[in-house]
This record gives structure tokens, C-alpha cells and sequence, in this order.
């Protein structure tokens, strides 16, 4: 028995046991295989950024067309509702007013992504990636703000002939870029250690999703860095105040979490609270007053995605 609910894809086995698919990173690794598989054909450098090329445009167009199909499916996951000026729910939403939600819930324009394996000349991009921060460019004479990846994307789909050039190594790389932000949003992964301050183990995890992009990640001062020694310039508050912004992934030591353990000890104690005993002809509860217990589990080392609060 199949059925979808929020891009995921419910397996129930032959053992009756439940099992969610993600539909949207096994087509992101694809894409990302094949733009590895590019890199051994065109050299990614400085001077080949502008390159274009019929398999370059196809990569844009599967690629920020995921954009478009993950974003919708963010803000059904974050219960985010789009409403016109009557207050009715929108039947068409533009992946703007997407992206301006998830802005203020994630700060995506900030969101650093750094693009860095063998096949990239090192030294290629000046500054890390933030596919979600609008450039200032002259459209027909008028000055505006885009993502111009996005803007690319839509010139190729709707006139690819005129605007071919646009399919170039530069556009793919930050569409792609983009694409894999919105996946590890989407996924909301959380990593964790309970029992040992493994930074390594964590930022390992982190950086292990892709073989070509990387997220920025920080680490929350504790209690004992927040006090500033006389003989060292270093301030860990005003170093984390500064990363912050730009780090997908937040990582804290000795943090009450939910683990998978706690998660299923919920779901035990649902189950238990709604048990019903059957007795002189009648069912009833089987406790009356069954307190249920939100499990959480302090871990010596956390990672969690960057949200607002």
C-alpha cells in the first residue's frame, strides 16, 4: 500500500511496518552525479563559468524546477498557509512568496554553501555561495533584485534559443546550490552523541550529505566559553553572534533532545493510554487517568538545523 503525504512516499511492508521515503534527495543525488559527471568533460575554472551547453541547460531546468517543487512542499510541512487579500487560501502560489516565507522562518539569504571537491579548481569562486541572497541588475533600463539563477532558469525555459548562453556552468552551480539547501531544510535532519563530545562524529555527519556542497555549521558557546580570558582576543559570544547567521547547522553540547529512543517510548505511551480492557459486557480504559510523558534525552553533543525561533 503506497500513498504520498508531503513528498514522502508511506511503504507499509509485508510485516505491517511503516517506512517513509523521501521523494526529493535520491533525485537531487542524481542531478548531482551527473553534474560530477559533467566536471570531467568541461574543467570547472574561472574562465569556464560562462560555458554553456545543451546538457548544462537541461541540469538548470531539472534542477530549479526541483527548487520550485521542494519549496511548495517546505511550507506544507511547516504548516505555512498563502492567503490572498480577501483572506482566502491561494490556489497559485509563485516560488517568491515560497522563498519569502522560508526566508524569515530560516534566514535562507544568509545560508552559506560552499562548493569544493577534485573536479573544482581551487580558487574558482571567490566567496562561498548564498544561492538566496537578490543581486541589484538593469533589466530593460530598470534596476532589480533577483536570484539570477532563477531568473536564467526562467529566460531558458521560455526562450531557449534566445537565451541560450544563459545555460551556463555559473547558473547550474548555483542552482544546485540552491536545490541542496532546500534538501537538507526539508530533510531537517538532527545529529547527536549521547553519551560522547564527539565534534569530529558530528561535523562529519554535517558535511557528509554531499559530495560536492558543503553547509556552514557553529558551535553554541557554553556557560564556561563565556568566560573571556584577559590574555587571548579570541570572544567565543561575539564569534558565535557573527557565524550564527550564516550556519545551517547550530551544534550544542549537553542539550535535552528527542532521540529515536524517546520517540518511540511516546509512541509506546500513546499506545498504552488508549489500551481498553473489556469487562462485565462493557469496554473501558484501561487507565482513566493516563499521564503521557514527553521523553527527552540530555545528549553530551547536538546538532540542529538553524531555525528561527
Amino acid at each position: 500500500m503506497n500513498t504520498t503525504t508531503l513528498g514522502e512516499i508511506i511503504i507499509i511492508n509485508k510485516r505491517g511496518m511503516i517506512h517513509m521515503s523521501n521523494l526529493f534527495w535520491p533525485i537531487y543525488k542524481k542531478l548531482e552525479s551527473e553534474f560530477i559527471e559533467l566536471s570531467y568533460y568541461i574543467s570547472i575554472d574561472k574562465k569556464q563559468l560562462k560555458t554553456y551547453s545543451i546538457k548544462i541547460a537541461d541540469l538548470i531546468l531539472r534542477s530549479v524546477s526541483e527548487c520550485e517543487n521542494i519549496a511548495k512542499e517546505i511550507c506544507k510541512k511547516e504548516k505555512i498557509k498563502f492567503r490572498d487579500k480577501k483572506g482566502k487560501i491561494k490556489e497559485w502560489v509563485s516560488f517568491h512568496e515560497y522563498i519569502v516565507q522560508l526566508d524569515q522562518l530560516y534566514d535562507l539569504k544568509n545560508k552559506h554553501v560552499s562548493c569544493d571537491f577534485e573536479n573544482i579548481r581551487k580558487g574558482t569562486f571567490d566567496f562561498k555561495h548564498t544561492p538566496f541572497m537578490k543581486e541589484k541588475v538593469k533589466i530593460r533600463g530598470q534596476e532589480k533584485e533577483i536570484w539570477k539563477w532563477y531568473n536564467s532558469y526562467n529566460l531558458i525555459k521560455h526562450d531557449r534559443v534566445k537565451n541560450f548562453k544563459e545555460a551556463n556552468m555559473e547558473n547550474l552551480i548555483n542552482g544546485l546550490a540552491a536545490l541542496f539547501l532546500l534538501n537538507i531544510y526539508y530533510m531537517d535532519k538532527a545529529f547527536y552523541f549521547e553519551n560522547d563530545y564527539d565534534y569530529k562524529g558530528i561535523i562529519a555527519k554535517i558535511e557528509g550529505f554531499s559530495d560536492v556542497f558543503k553547509v556552514d555549521f557553529t558551535i553554541v558557546p557554553t556557560n564556561k566559553d563565556n568566560i573571556i580570558r584577559k590574555d587571548t582576543f579570541f570572544d567565543p559570544i561575539s564569534f558565535f553572534e557573527i557565524a550564527k547567521p550564516y550556519s545551517t547547522y547550530l551544534i550544542e553540547i549537553d542539550k535535552e533532545h528527542k532521540t529515536k529512543s524517546d520517540r518511540g517510548a511516546d509512541v509506546l505511551d500513546k499506545l498504552e493510554s488508549s489500551v481498553l480492557l473489556y469487562q462485565d459486557g462493557t469496554l473501558r480504559k484501561k487507565h482513566e487517568n493516563y499521564k503521557l510523558t514527553n521523553h527527552r534525552t540530555k545528549c553530551a553533543i547536538v546538532a540542529l538545523l538553524n531555525k528561527t525561533e
